[in-house]
C-alpha cells in the first residue's frame, strides 16, 4: 500500500512588482448593489478600502521595483473615494483600472485623460466582456451588459486611451474570439490588435492535468503579485476571499510562497503567463 501523501507545488514569489487593489466591498450575504449604494461612506464599521489605509499599504512597498497598480472591482469606480485613490496610485506607477464599463462614459473618459495629463504616469483600461456576440454576452453576464462595455470602450477610445478587452474563453476558442472582436471593432470604430486582448483561460474537460506547464517554467500572477483587500492580502485575483489564496494581514507582513493547489491553478498553467498582470510578450 503506498502510503505517500500528494502535496500541491509550492512557487515562491521572485519580486513584488504588481499591486491590485480590491475597491470593492466586503462580500456580504446580501450581494445587492444597493447595499454598497446606501451605505454611509462615513459609518465607522467600512466594508471596503479607505483612501488612508491604501495610503499607508502603498508605504510599505518598494516603490523602485513597482510596474502597476492595478484598481480592481466589478465596481471600483463607484468607490467614493475612487478619483482621490487613482491620483495616489498614479505617483507610485501607472495604473491599469479594471471594469465592466458601467461607470465609464464620455464624460467620465474625459476626466480621466485630464487626470493622466497631469502627470507622467500612464492610466491603462481593461474592460470585462464575454463574447463578440451581443446575445451570447449579455446571456453569461447579464442583460444590457454588451453594450454597457461598448459605450465604454468606444468612449476611451474617443480620447485617446486604447484599452484592453478581458475575455474568459478556452484554450481552443482563442482564435475563434480573437477574429470575432477584430470584426466588432471594425464595425465601432477601436482598435483590436494582439495587445487589446487579454484571455482569461479556462479550464476544460479535455484539458489533461499531466499536461500543464510545469511551474518552474511559468510566469504567474502570484510570482510577482499580491493583492490588498478590506479583509488581507491574497495571491490572486481569481482565489479573492479564497481562504487557500490568503497569504496574510497587509503589505508588510504576508506569505512569499504559494501552493497551486486549485483548479484556478490549472487554469494559469495551461497558459503558463500571467492572467490579470500587463504582459506586453
Amino acid at each position: 500500500m503506498n502510503n505517500s501523501i500528494i502535496q500541491a507545488q509550492c512557487v515562491e514569489m521572485k519580486e513584488l512588482n504588481h499591486i491590485f487593489i480590491d475597491l470593492d466591498y466586503t462580500k456580504e450575504k446580501n450581494t445587492n448593489f444597493n447595499v454598497y449604494r446606501s451605505r454611509s461612506f462615513n459609518q465607522k464599521n467600512k466594508k471596503y478600502l479607505q483612501l488612508d489605509e491604501i495610503k499607508d499599504a502603498l508605504k510599505k512597498a518598494d516603490k523602485s521595483k513597482l510596474k502597476y497598480i492595478y484598481l480592481t472591482g466589478k465596481n471600483s469606480m463607484s468607490h467614493p473615494e475612487f478619483n482621490h485613490i487613482l491620483r495616489l496610485c498614479l505617483t507610485y506607477s501607472s495604473v491599469t483600472i479594471f471594469s465592466d464599463g458601467g461607470c465609464i462614459n464620455d464624460k467620465k473618459a474625459r476626466f480621466l485623460k485630464r487626470v493622466e495629463e497631469e502627470g507622467t504616469n500612464e492610466i491603462i483600461f481593461k474592460i470585462f466582456i464575454n463574447h463578440y456576440d451581443e446575445k451570447k454576452n449579455d446571456e453569461i453576464s447579464g442583460r444590457g451588459s454588451f453594450r454597457k462595455a461598448l459605450h465604454a470602450i468606444t468612449s476611451l477610445n474617443k480620447y485617446g486611451f486604447n484599452p484592453i478587452l478581458v475575455i474568459k474563453t478556452t484554450r481552443k476558442q482563442i482564435k475563434e474570439f480573437k477574429d470575432g472582436f477584430i470584426e466588432l471593432g471594425k464595425k465601432f470604430k477601436f482598435e483590436t490588435e494582439d495587445i487589446n486582448f487579454s484571455f482569461l483561460i479556462q479550464n476544460s474537460e479535455s484539458e489533461n492535468i499531466d499536461t500543464l506547464i510545469p511551474p518552474e517554467k511559468c510566469n504567474l500572477d502570484c510570482m510577482t503579485s499580491r493583492i490588498l483587500t478590506k479583509s488581507g492580502v491574497y495571491n490572486c485575483l481569481s482565489l479573492l476571499n479564497d481562504y487557500r489564496g490568503r497569504s496574510g494581514a497587509n503589505l508588510c507582513d504576508f506569505s512569499k510562497k504559494c501552493y497551486l493547489e486549485t483548479e484556478k491553478c490549472a487554469e494559469c498553467r495551461i497558459c503558463g503567463q500571467q492572467m490579470y498582470a500587463n504582459n506586453w510578450s
